[in-house]
């Protein structure tokens, strides 16, 4: 508790999300007796893994003086909670890796059209010099939809003369104060309200 910084059990329990009934039971050696997700967020808490918390009291029972009766096995009933962590681990770590899967599907599915069409336009692009970059706008509206259904948006759109926002702007070659009129050179982006990086702006000629 110390090393974590939490000076009372009441402090773990909170730290830990549970309640301090089970912070008692920890300590009076009753880990035999609790559920896997109430140990593996007292072992957050504590900032030591899993495993390390339930060896530290798998080596207090070995120390014990008292009897145990054949149907107490705590060794038995360690190794059982980290068997079933490490499932539980294994879970998680694949639900993770098909919610990835998923969303890379989705977006894939949604840059069909780009991914088939732009090698062959970026060549057709170098090669012709006098292509007109109006012809190649519509191919990027699938990457556009896709920022968009991620809750990607443009802070301000290019050209645009706005308010100087230092949080949201930033204002490349001169100093000018909050509110001042300036003209955006390149959007910036928010991701669900949240910035991304900050639009890049200009003093007005």
């Amino acid at each position: 508790m110390h090393r974590a910084n939490i000076a009372s059990y009441r402090g773990l329990a909170a730290q830990a999300a549970v309640s301090r009934w089970q912070v008692q039971q920890l300590k009076m050696g009753n880990i035999d007796q609790m559920r896997v997700h109430v140990l593996a967020q007292l072992a957050e808490a504590l900032q030591v893994p899993l495993h390390h918390l339930l060896s530290q009291f798998k080596k207090k029972e070995s120390r014990t003086n008292q009897p145990l009766s054949p149907s107490q096995k705590p060794a038995q009933k360690v190794e059982t909670l980290q068997q079933e962590y490490q499932r539980l681990q294994a879970r998680m770590e694949q639900s993770v890796e098909a919610a990835r899967s998923h969303l890379q599907t989705e977006a894939l599915q949604t840059l069909e059209t780009w991914l088939t069409q732009w090698p062959t336009i970026a060549q057709r692009a170098q090669e012709n010099e006098s292509l007109s970059a109006v012809k190649v706008l519509p191919f990027v509206e699938p990457v556009q939809q896709l920022m968009a259904e991620w809750g990607v948006e443009a802070i301000a759109p290019v050209n645009a003369e706005v308010a100087y926002d230092p949080q949201h702007h930033q204002l490349m070659g001169a100093v000018a104060k909050p509110g001042t009129l300036v003209r955006v050179t390149h959007s910036g982006a928010l991701h669900k309200g949240k910035l991304l990086h900050r639009a890049k702006v200009k003093l007005p000629r």
